[in-house]
């Protein structure tokens, strides 16, 4: 009986050993502040940055960070980590921050590019090594919600009085911002030591704008920071005005992440013509936070090489709101400035552009519509709290009536809109091959409002990922060309046998109308509209 027992006891140590081992997860080596994953374009690690490693027991439950000078073969929380370089010199890690499945780490200036191996220790064991892509220079740029989207992490002055930008608080034209971010390029000083002062990089970073490059002299500095790994651009805010307006910065081919910022002619809360804030004040937002709805009714036409068009019509609707915390971090209430475009990274299954700031959805009742003639009405059921979608049988110009019954968190309303001829996208036919290097020109003619122009790629692997940009113009422009800094954020399409694996698409939205009444419907601001989207499949390479 004792033997049995010593030996049981024998077995779950070792199977506690087993399970104790660190796990470094595959393709889990990624920029800090741009989370992009491995395989894309800008996906790889820099020479100096400050990057993350995803995985699973690799250090404490209680997660340790460091302090100054910053700690390599010593560890850190009991755990330590090295890379081995395309050149076969094995380095350690500096660390910054150890938990169980997320370590914070300074890649060695010193490391070779090329294709790297690494692996973790802790509690005595190591784990199984991964690889990843090292190069010279490949930019992040650190937000507001810490996922690499959405608003940007900038530092506005004004009269030298540092202030950081948010919607409320907006930079002016002519004043300096500075970039946040990591991975514009190794340095020779120790790395282990606090800098003493910021150290200027000669990366040759390009800052855009909106669509505008910031004149080169302009960009008053680029270079490392007061801090290990941490780079600052500094530059002139360009004449361009917007509440989420889209800001990267560029490298030869290697584009960063898209971020935003916040920018007004006298500073302040911000104004643009796409922002749902019109009307509203920062006090206003800040104290109430933002509720608001949108039901769009849609026509769209799909067309795969040598098939007959696919059309269909959706109807969908969506009411949510958000306080004020995450009005400052959402990416997702628009693009905000016309002839810009801002990029997301996706991975899984699907292609989303969803929000990693999640609003409160609200219930807003039955939602019906009669079309033109009186045909109707047509339900379009709720799919989830605040989320509701259906299928149309066609979408005919004419006067559409909009009703709400009114629920839990939205009072009853009505509203009619008038859909007018779509547009025409003329060359639509004639892309099926897209040179990211070169950008892409869209020409239309026909329709009102606003057209928004967007597209993505995939690659297979790893996680199917791949990027979506979306850019906004005026219909009456009749054109509009995606410029290459953006398309080089987007991965060379994946192989196919059977249909081209990217898509470009050209959606118009004619003026909308208005149903946010306060009261009866309790929100802020509320549109009902339509949307005709063009889809084709085709390759960028």
């Amino acid at each position: 009986m004792r033997m049995f027992a010593k030996e049981c006891a024998l077995f779950l140590c070792a199977a506690a050993a087993a399970l104790a081992q660190p796990v470094v997860s595959a393709n889990g080596m990624v920029n800090a502040a741009s989370y992009i994953q491995a395989g894309l374009p800008n996906g790889d690690v820099a020479q100096g940055s400050i990057f993350m490693i995803w995985g699973g027991n690799m250090g404490p439950a209680t997660p340790a960070f460091a302090s100054w000078p910053l700690p390599t073969t010593q560890g850190l929380g009991g755990a330590t980590a090295q890379v081995e370089d395309s050149e076969g010199v094995s380095h350690p890690l500096i660390l910054i921050y150890v938990s169980t499945g997320q370590i914070d780490a300074l890649l060695p200036s010193a490391v070779a590019v090329g294709q790297a191996s690494l692996t973790v220790t802790y509690n005595g064991q190591t784990s199984a090594p991964q690889t990843f892509n090292v190069v010279q220079r490949s930019v992040g740029l650190f937000t507001r919600n810490s996922a690499g989207s959405g608003p940007g992490i900038v530092q506005q002055y004004h009269n030298g009085v540092p202030t950081l930008n948010d919607i409320s608080n907006s930079a002016i034209p002519g004043d300096t911002a500075v970039l946040w971010g990591t991975g514009l390029g190794p340095i020779t000083t120790d790395e282990t030591q606090q800098p003493v002062a910021p150290i200027p990089l000669a990366a040759g970073a390009e800052v855009w704008v909106g669509d505008q490059q910031v004149p080169p002299a302009n960009v008053t500095f680029q270079g490392r920071s007061t801090y290990a790994g941490e780079d600052q651009i500094n530059f002139v805010v360009p004449n361009i005005t917007g509440c989420y307006v889209p800001v990267f910065v560029k490298i030869g081919n290697i584009v960063s992440n898209t971020v935003s910022m916040s920018i007004g002619a006298s500073g302040g809360m911000c104004s643009d013509q796409l922002s749902p804030y019109s009307g509203l004040s920062s006090a206003y937002l800040q104290a109430h936070g933002l509720r608001q709805g949108s039901v769009t009714l849609g026509q769209s036409t799909t067309q795969f090489p040598n098939q007959e068009p696919m059309i269909g019509y959706p109807a969908v609707g969506a009411f949510d709101s958000y306080d004020w915390t995450q009005l400052a971090e959402s990416r997702g209430i628009g693009v905000s400035a016309y002839g810009a475009c801002t990029v997301f990274t996706y991975s899984g299954a699907i292609v989303s552009t969803a929000d990693p700031v999640a609003p409160t959805y609200l219930d807003a009742g039955a939602l019906s519509v009669v079309g033109p003639g009186g045909g109707g009405p047509i339900s379009i059921p709720a799919q989830g709290y605040g989320v509701y979608s259906t299928a149309l049988p066609s979408l005919r110009q004419g006067t559409y009536t909009l009703t709400a019954s009114g629920g839990a968190d939205v009072g009853a309303f009505t509203s009619s809109l008038t859909i007018p001829a779509a547009l025409t996208w003329t060359n639509m036919g004639g892309l099926s091959l897209v040179t990211r290097a070169n950008g892409v020109t869209v020409n239309w003619t026909g329709g009102t409002g606003t057209v928004m122009i967007e597209g993505y790629s995939p690659i297979t692997t790893p996680q199917n990922a791949g990027a979506v940009f979306i850019c906004y113009a005026q219909a009456s422009a009749g054109s509009f060309t995606v410029p290459p800094g953006v398309l080089l954020a987007l991965p060379a399409s994946a192989e196919s046998q059977y249909l081209p694996t990217g898509r470009l698409m050209v959606s118009n939205t004619p003026a909308s109308a208005n149903f946010n009444p306060n009261p009866p419907s309790g929100l802020d601001t509320g549109s009902f509209s339509a949307s005709f989207t063009f889809i084709a499949a085709l390759t960028y390479n």
